[in-house]
């Protein structure tokens, strides 16, 4: 019965175990989706956007009525040699104001509302493109750096063995004092590197905690790969791209829209205005006497009252006149800013293009490096085994494998930073990711 219950412990701890590995699994879409979550600046956007979205409303505009309720109470007090008497009064009072003509002003404006609220969608596409591109700089920056442990760690249990060897060799007198020393440092070297190394990506974890929103010290497992497939792309289908879906020069657009909207409002203060004012009231007025009540009184009368407004502002001074030559210079403005921003982004095109097509061929030969210091370290561990080279021969050699190895990984990481840009710079990375 006893070792039932410790077979029963045994599978739940394992069960329990296998639980909480499998929480701490996270993957690239997983990390994206989180953040996009959690992400402190998007709760912030997003809150901007809610905001945008309440303005964009007619009542803002000024184009409906407004009802208005007042009522007084007053009660007065007469002291007369005859008779004193006190006076009571209600007066409750409903009024209209509805400004019916404004010179279109109220239509241009619930446009603004409109636009503005593109505008906030706008930056918060914005804000969701640039955390997607920094969850997966941060992602595959914590996949770099997790295999250059294991590189550091081979480089490691390698120095290690030819420690061991040496101290073996030493006991028999095959090797020197000199000899193990030597073996002794490199391992201590690579020890050293190999813990520095762990502390790095232990640091890039926190860094990818800190964008995703997560507050807990969690160490993930990264289920991910660095993506292995480099598309070729063609400059001119990325300009196109650019042109028509990026999303920093689609909300430049809605600022000149918004600038128009200006112009027009300018426009409108040369036509005149038509207001519509009303109200209705009722005044209760009760007199009691204090000797006699047969000459209480109460009067109650209403009024209704109905006026329309039509008001035209002559001259001001040229303010009208200088407030439309002033929107429409910032008009002109902002066309200049959105070629200065075509240009620049077609610029930024261009260089992370070529630095890609660049990239992907440093990535080839990276890979080629890397197989051919990997197989000469191999081949130089049996020469160093049987006298063939010596101890500073086989270090260099596991040396060059070591930036063979670091140079790959960078390389990899580098053309993945360059594509990802790339569909930053040309609005495709929402739909990608």
């Amino acid at each position: 019965m006893k070792n039932i219950k410790i077979q029963i412990l045994t599978v739940l701890f394992c069960i329990l175990s296998m639980g909480m590995q499998s929480q701490n699994t996270l993957s690239l879409s997983q990390a994206i989706e989180m953040g996009l979550q959690n992400n402190y600046d998007l709760k912030v956007t997003r809150n901007n956007e809610n905001i945008a979205s309440i303005n964009n409303n007619w009542g803002n505009t000024g184009a409906l009525p407004t009802v208005s309720f007042s009522a007084g109470l007053s009660e007065n007090l007469n002291y007369n040699d005859n008779e004193d008497y006190r006076t009571e009064s209600l007066s409750p009072q409903v009024s209209l104001n509805w400004l019916l003509f404004d010179g279109f002003s109220a239509r241009i404006t619930k446009k603004r509302f409109e636009e503005l609220e593109n505008l906030s969608k706008g930056n918060t596409v914005i804000l969701v493109e640039n955390t997607i591109q920094d969850i997966i700089s941060a992602y595959n920056n914590c996949i770099v750096q997790q295999e250059l442990v294991k590189v550091y760690d081979e480089l490691m249990s390698l120095s290690e063995d030819r420690y061991n060897r040496e101290l073996s060799g030493k006991e028999i007198g095959v090797s020197t004092t000199y000899e193990s020393l030597l073996a002794k440092t490199s391992w201590l070297s690579d020890k050293s590197t190999y813990l520095q190394q762990k502390v790095s990506y232990e640091n890039s974890i926190r860094t990818l905690n800190f964008i995703l929103g997560i507050k807990d010290n969690t160490m993930w497992q990264l289920t991910s790969e660095i993506k292995s497939d480099l598309p070729d792309y063609t400059l001119s289908d990325l300009s196109n791209k650019l042109i028509s879906n990026n999303t920093t020069l689609k909300n430049q657009y809605i600022n000149q829209t918004l600038l128009s909207k200006e112009t027009a409002l300018a426009k409108s203060n040369y036509l005149p205005t038509i207001s519509l004012n009303g109200g209705v009231s009722q005044t209760n007025r009760n007199t009691y006497f204090s000797k006699t009540s047969a000459n209480d009184t109460e009067t109650n009368f209403s009024d209704v009252n109905v006026g329309l407004n039509i008001s035209y502002t002559i001259f001001n001074g040229g303010q009208r006149k200088r407030s439309v030559q002033i929107a429409k210079i910032e008009e002109e403005s902002g066309l200049v800013e959105i070629d200065q921003m075509k240009h620049s982004l077609q610029n930024q095109l261009m260089q992370i293009f070529s630095t890609y097509e660049v990239q992907k061929e440093l990535v080839v030969l990276a890979n080629e490096q890397e197989e051919a210091a990997k197989l000469n370290m191999d081949m130089a561990e049996e020469k160093l085994k049987n006298g063939s080279i010596d101890s500073f021969d086989f270090r260099a050699i596991q040396i060059n494998y070591l930036n063979a190895a670091i140079q790959k990984l960078n390389a990899t990481y580098n053309v993945i930073e360059s594509q990802t840009a790339l569909t930053r710079i040309t609005g495709g990375i929402v739909d990608e990711y």
